[in-house]
């Protein structure tokens, strides 16, 4: 399944459609910048191989290729699947200054990403499962 590059094209909806048309917790997380609690997203155990697109507006964020096993309680990525398709914006939120990661397609909130991954980046994409839909591929 090839990936397809951000392209520009932006989805603006009301907050009223995006409690609509979300599960509660994407909404939260996604909207309102909730994390869910740690090691209770699926996706943290998911080891199928597939995309991990954007849960608001399906663009393909990740792949199992950038995957490993943090335990930190949340799915985590050393590297998007494609540069352009995550927008990475100061948060300085709890009186601590980190790196917010957003699909920059909708604006929705994904994670951070903190400099303590493993090779070849030295990231650490933490990414909340609530925020993503993960798309089996075929061996």
């Amino acid at each position: 399944m090839p990936a397809a590059e951000y392209q520009g094209d932006r989805i603006v909806k009301s907050d009223s459609d995006w409690r609509r048309e979300l599960p509660e917790l994407a909404y939260l997380v996604l909207r309102e910048k909730k994390t869910e609690p740690a090691f209770t997203g699926p996706l943290n155990y998911n080891e199928d191989r597939g995309v991990y697109k954007c849960a608001g507006c399906g663009l393909h964020i990740f792949h199992t290729d950038q995957k490993y096993d943090s335990r930190s309680g949340w799915p985590s990525f050393f590297a998007p699947l494609i540069v352009e398709n995550v927008k990475l914006v100061d948060d300085d939120s709890y009186n601590t200054l980190r790196t917010e990661v957003l699909c920059p397609r909708c604006d929705g909130h994904l994670g951070h990403v903190f400099d303590d991954g493993p090779k070849p980046t030295g990231l650490r994409y933490c990414i909340n499962s609530a925020a993503l839909e993960f798309q089996a591929v075929a061996e």
